[in-house]
């Protein structure tokens, strides 16, 4: 996206709209091994999980942005 284009943005732009982005939704699972904590996030899609779609991250470097200030 070019600078002017990105300065016309809403400051709260429509995700899908304005950036383009496809929302999907997907699954949190939480583990804990000896106090470490890890996230796995899993599509609800099936056929995105056949295509090995996942991520797996230290529950530390996750946060949830709607709650940031």
């Amino acid at each position: 996206m070019n600078r002017l284009r990105w300065e016309r943005v809403a400051s709260d732009p429509d995700l899908e709209g304005d950036l383009g982005y496809e929302l999907d939704e997907w699954e949190v699972i939480r583990a804990r091994k000896n106090g470490a904590g890890h996230l796995m996030f899993l599509p609800k899609d099936e056929e995105m999980l056949r295509d090995d779609a996942f991520i797996l991250a230290d529950a530390d470097a996750v946060c949830n942005v709607e709650h940031r200030q």
